[in-house]
């Protein structure tokens, strides 16, 4: 897989050189954005680089992936990779992004959405909190099959999360449970402590659910729960029913 960089360090630059032979599930090929080659990946170091002319023109229309690398999540939701650069979790990340990217023969017809691409106006803000770009990729592609567009945001950390919903309000929130850091369940009641959050739905996302699962989580103050990997149908369905509750909350806080 093809990686670019953009505004790294000389150092930082050396130091990924050196790390992407480590890994082991897939094959990193480092570049850079001029040498023609259309990359799969480009790894921006700081998000004052996203608005950069050669990263527009590298990737305009090419259905590549972005990720920021920064000490923090970057304000616009893009896939992010903590800094600083840390072998096994930058591996972790791009073997992640690698599984959710179409095969190259697709490529030109199903982009991968970095953020919500929808271009309808979005009625309600979401915040998806998962620490898999791949699962971050699957919820972006459900969330567009949707009669309301959705805005998206991303969080790879519970402690990100409870920073961007500071700064930003939110209508609902996909929360996975297993996370390096805060898990989802003290996440979800650090949450709910709020009280601008105490009626926001808050979906746990988990790849296996136990009946204690499922209490500590009705005990963190989460509104329902969705198996990993997501089933498209009950996806669509629990949608259908939390975007009709949303409906009628908006309306109610309008009047």
């Amino acid at each position: 897989m093809k990686i670019s960089t953009l505004g790294f360090p000389a150092h930082e630059q050396a130091k990924l050189a050196k790390l992407l032979p480590l890994g082991k599930n897939r094959v990193y090929h480092l570049q850079t954005l001029e040498d023609g080659a259309l990359p799969a990946v480009v790894l921006v170091f700081g998000e004052q680089h996203l608005a950069h002319p050669a990263l527009t023109q590298a990737t305009d229309g090419s259905g590549c992936a972005i990720a920021v690398v920064s000490a923090k999540p970057p304000s616009g939701g893009q896939l992010h990779i903590p800094y600083p650069l840390v072998a096994s979790r930058v591996l972790r990340i791009l073997d992640g992004i690698g599984e959710s990217l179409p095969p190259p023969s697709a490529a030109a017809s199903v982009p991968y959405p970095l953020a919500c691409t929808d271009t309808r106006q979005p009625r309600y803000r979401v915040l998806v909190v998962d620490d898999s770009p791949a699962m971050q990729q699957a919820l972006a592609l459900e969330l567009g099959k949707l009669e309301e567009a959705m805005s998206i945001d991303f969080a790879d950390s519970g402690e990100a999360a409870l920073q961007q919903t500071l700064a930003q309000p939110y209508d609902l929130i996909f929360l996975d449970i297993m996370m390096p850091g805060l898990d989802g369940f003290e996440t979800c009641s650090r949450l709910r402590q709020r009280p601008a959050l105490k009626k926001l739905p808050i979906i746990m996302l988990s790849s296996k659910t136990s009946p204690m699962d499922e209490v500590r989580g009705v005990i963190a103050g989460c509104t329902t729960y969705l198996t990993k990997p997501i089933n498209s149908a009950q996806f669509q369905k629990t949608m259908q029913r939390i975007t009709k509750w949303l409906a009628q909350h908006v309306d109610e806080v309008a009047a």
